[in-house]
């Protein structure tokens, strides 16, 4: 009896030892998962994930980001494959800087070339001034009904970039019995010139001593400013803004004149432009001032066969006079220019 007791004893304290067991075997194993657990140490689905938020970041960023990562995690499984992934890097950074050190390098050649480079401002047809410094030489002619013949033949200089001298002669009136000449001599300077944004700006003065049968000896002083814009190969504007102060005859007038060219190729441009004629004058009879005008406005087109020459054949009409008309109905013009070759140094 006793010993059938022991046994049924034995018998029921045996589940009680089993879970104990389970228990102490539990412990254990997360004693070991503590123990395994090292924070320096990642994992291949973290590593993936970083991997992929750096896909597409410039070279040097993504050395940046893998130099950290291998900070926090200083034992990553990943070590050697992130150490060849940062030397590739460093490769491509170093091809990238030296790609972009050329390109800047071009730039500034550019930059360069741009300040010394010159533009193509076509010529006035209507015997205008054009605004930007060269070295050319050019003749115009316009005839207008019935009796009015002006030509102009000119030589300019350019000594610097920006900087020019001209000479010439030019003859404004009456053809037939009305002999005449002027002699001009100036100087011309831009303030800008830009082939970036194609803009010239320009201030010249010049002195023109001369005779007309009208008039006898005359001796005029002109100031002016030009304007171009000449950007692109197929379209050019040009004005100009001068004043004629006639010393010997105390007179005064001021002309403008606006050109706009378009060029459907590299050989032949169509323009179109306005010249105007201002002026003050009070007369002998009496002291009374009156304002005198006359406008004209010229087409026609230019002629490229080279960079060298440009020609300029067109026909204008008056549109508006007071008191001057210089002519009637109708004229005719025409121009040749030469480039002459050479170019500044500054």
């Amino acid at each position: 009896m006793r010993s059938l007791w022991l046994l049924l004893s034995l018998l029921l304290c045996l589940p009680s030892i089993a879970l104990a067991q389970e228990d102490d075997e539990d412990e254990l194993l997360d004693e070991e998962e503590e123990e395994d657990f090292d924070p320096d140490v990642d994992d291949r689905e973290l590593y993936e994930s970083f991997k992929a938020e750096l896909a597409g970041d410039p070279a040097s960023e993504e050395i940046d980001s893998w130099n950290r990562y291998l900070e926090a995690y200083p034992k990553s499984q990943f070590r050697l494959e992130i150490e060849r992934r940062i030397a590739a890097l460093e490769d491509t950074a170093h091809a990238e800087l030296l790609e972009e050190e050329a390109r800047e390098a071009q730039r500034a050649k550019e930059r360069k070339d741009a300040k010394r480079s010159d533009l193509y401002v076509p010529e006035p047809a209507l015997m205008g001034v054009n605004p930007n410094p060269q070295r050319r030489l050019d003749a115009q002619m316009l005839w207008g009904f019935d009796n009015v013949i002006n030509y102009d033949i000119n030589f300019e200089w350019a000594f610097l970039r920006k900087l020019s001298a001209w000479g010439g002669l030019r003859h404004v009136g009456a053809g037939g019995g009305d002999l005449g000449l002027t002699v001009q001599l100036g100087a011309k300077y831009a303030l800008i010139k830009d082939v970036r944004t194609g803009i010239v700006l320009s201030g010249y003065l010049a002195v023109q001593p001369g005779y007309s049968q009208a008039d006898n000896f005359l001796f005029t002083v002109t100031p002016g400013v030009g304007f171009a814009f000449a950007k692109t190969e197929r379209f050019q504007l040009t004005t100009t803004l001068q004043m004629d102060l006639q010393l010997t005859a105390f007179r005064t007038v001021v002309w403008w004149d606006i050109q706009a060219v378009i060029n459907p190729n590299k050989v032949l441009g169509i323009y179109i432009e306005s010249k105007q004629k201002h002026g003050l004058f009070t007369t002998s009879l009496s002291s009374t001032t009156e304002y005198l005008a006359f406008y004209q406005a010229g087409v026609g087109v230019k002629i490229r066969p080279n960079e060298t020459i440009e020609l300029t054949v067109g026909a204008n009409i008056p549109y508006f006079w007071r008191v001057w008309k210089d002519y009637k109905y109708v004229g005719i013009h025409g121009g040749v220019v030469f480039n002459l070759p050479g170019k500044p140094k500054k």
